[in-house]
């Protein structure tokens, strides 16, 4: 039976979802938010046993036996590391904060929370427990490592040098998120409507409102593209589509900058050969079998590559380019069951 991670709402999951219904395959589906599940602690009673003459280990939860969680295919679509704190019936008295110390026992749960995770990625899997997040400076240098071509960037919380590197580009730069310091959120207005917070990449033709120093930054040449190029890299393959953001001005720098039900032409698409060693390499290198990779492709008919995310949406792709990645997905799951 599949085991798979994944958020309460996200659509990839859901269509994959309906293709194991289809053939009629089992699954369990764990979001993190159910207390019920085995994969979220709050105060259940979570046992771990190992070594001894004998080298019998074992794993409980709530006195349920989780040794056979070895024996499933896993999915780590989008894993929820969550760790509620510890809310034991006692009255706390100690001169140690009180935030600290639910702090501390929080991290206690999420050792055994990656202990589990570290075993599940044992098992025939898709995605990673370890890596839903990458370091995008890392990840840049390791690509050019690998032979793709990276825009030109610049990381700093300097004016000064910001100032430099923007005369440097024609005054003409991007900046985008370093990381995913800023967690996507709903602010909920009512029960119906609610304000989608997550960050965008954003030109910059200024710096007269930049302050002398901010928190360490990202930006990058600005380049005129021809359009994108949107790969899903799923266990060897690759998907790639072309994607038309410069028709529209609003998707010019973001394609994520659209109006609601606003379609972007996608079209699929054959990277060089020379480029998909490249990212091979580079996934083989970051142990990854699943992430979607953005490029951009210029102007002058040079690829850049951008970033690569581990958890990325890659219905898009499958959808407009009539791939049936939802569908390879559930048949991975249920072949990789049958192995064992």
């Amino acid at each position: 039976m599949p085991l798979i991670f994944s958020q309460e709402i996200d659509f990839p999951t859901n269509r994959v979802f309906d293709w194991l219904s289809f053939y009629d395959a089992d699954y369990n589906k764990y979001t993190g938010l159910n207390l019920k599940d085995d994969f979220t602690f709050d105060d259940k009673k979570i046992t771990i046993s190992l070594g001894g003459i004998d080298k019998k280990n074992s794993i409980k939860v709530k006195d349920k036996n989780l040794n056979h969680i070895d024996l499933f295919p896993v999915w780590f679509r989008r894993p929820n590391k969550v760790s509620i704190p510890f809310t034991g019936d006692f009255k706390y008295e100690s001169t140690y904060p009180k935030n600290l110390f639910s702090y501390a026992i929080k991290q206690r749960n999420t050792i055994f929370w990656d202990y589990l995770g570290n075993k599940l990625e044992s098992n025939n899997h898709l995605g990673s427990f370890k890596t839903i997040s990458l370091n995008k400076p890392i990840v840049l240098e390791l690509a050019q490592k690998f032979g793709l071509t990276i825009p030109s960037t610049l990381i700093t919380n300097s004016k000064d040098d910001l100032n430099l590197f923007f005369e440097n580009n024609n005054h003409r730069i991007i900046t985008k998120s370093i990381e995913e310091i800023i967690i996507d959120h709903k602010h909920y207005l009512n029960d119906e409507e609610y304000l989608h917070f997550y960050q965008i990449t954003n030109l910059l033709e200024s710096l007269d409102n930049t302050p002398s120093k901010f928190a360490p930054s990202l930006f990058q040449e600005y380049i005129d593209k021809k359009y994108e190029i949107r790969t899903v890299f799923f266990n060897n393959e690759f998907y790639s589509a072309s994607v038309f953001t410069q028709i529209n001005e609003d998707t010019k720098i973001d394609m994520r900058n659209r109006k609601a039900n606003h379609f972007t032409r996608y079209m699929p698409y054959k990277l060089d050969s020379e480029i998909e060693a490249g990212i091979l390499k580079l996934m083989n290198h970051l142990e990854l079998n699943f992430g979607v990779i953005d490029f951009i492709k210029s102007i002058d008919n040079e690829y850049y590559f951008l970033e690569i995310n581990p958890v990325g949406q890659y219905g898009d792709v499958s959808l407009y380019c009539n791939y049936g990645i939802h569908k390879k997905i559930a048949e991975y799951l249920i072949k990789n069951e049958s192995k064992k």
